[in-house]
C-alpha cells in the first residue's frame, strides 16, 4: 500500500515522502497515528504543490543570503580596545563585539551565533571574521583591532 508520511519517520522517511508499506502497517499504525495518508492523487497532488512552495521559499531565502553575503564581503569593521604592551588586548573580541560593530558601522544586523571567528582575537591589526548566512553561504569580514585612546 502506498502512503504519504505525514511526519518524519526514522524508518521510512521523511514529512512528504512517498513510501510503500505493508497494508496492515498503515492500517494498524500509520494512519490511526496520523503518521501518514493514503497516497490518492489529490494528496499526492497536495504534497508535491507544497514541495514546490518549500523549495521557491528556499531559493529565495538564499538569494537574499547571497545578496547580503556581497555587502559583507567588501566592508572592514573597527573595533577598538584596551591595549597592553606590546599591542595585545586586554581580553579578546568576542563574536558580540563583532556584531555590534557590524551594526552601528554597516547597518547589517547578524545574530552573534553566526560569527565564527577561527582564532581568537587578542592583538591589535586586522582579523578576519566568518558570517554564515545560511548553510551554503558564509561571507568574510575583516576586522580591525585598534588601541582605544584614552
Amino acid at each position: 500500500m502506498k502512503v504519504v508520511l505525514t511526519k518524519d519517520h526514522d524508518k521510512l522517511g521523511m514529512n512528504g515522502s512517498v513510501v510503500d508499506v505493508n497494508e496492515g502497517y498503515a492500517r494498524n499504525f500509520l494512519l490511526p497515528n496520523q503518521m501518514a495518508q493514503v497516497a490518492t492523487p489529490s494528496v499526492l497532488k497536495h504534497y508535491d504543490e507544497r514541495k514546490k512552495a518549500i523549495a521557491k521559499k528556499e531559493a529565495a531565502i538564499l538569494v537574499r543570503a547571497q545578496e547580503l553575503a556581497q555587502k559583507i564581503e567588501g566592508l572592514s569593521v573597527t573595533i577598538a580596545e584596551r591595549v597592553g604592551e606590546e599591542g595585545k588586548l586586554y581580553g579578546t573580541v568576542t563574536s558580540k563585539e563583532v556584531v555590534q560593530a557590524l551594526a552601528e558601522q554597516a547597518k547589517i544586523e547578524v545574530d552573534k551565533k553566526q560569527v565564527d571567528i577561527r582564532t581568537a582575537i587578542r592583538h591589535i591589526g586586522e582579523h578576519e571574521a566568518h558570517i554564515k548566512l545560511h548553510p551554503k553561504v558564509v561571507a568574510a569580514l575583516k576586522v580591525q583591532v585598534v588601541a582605544q585612546e584614552g
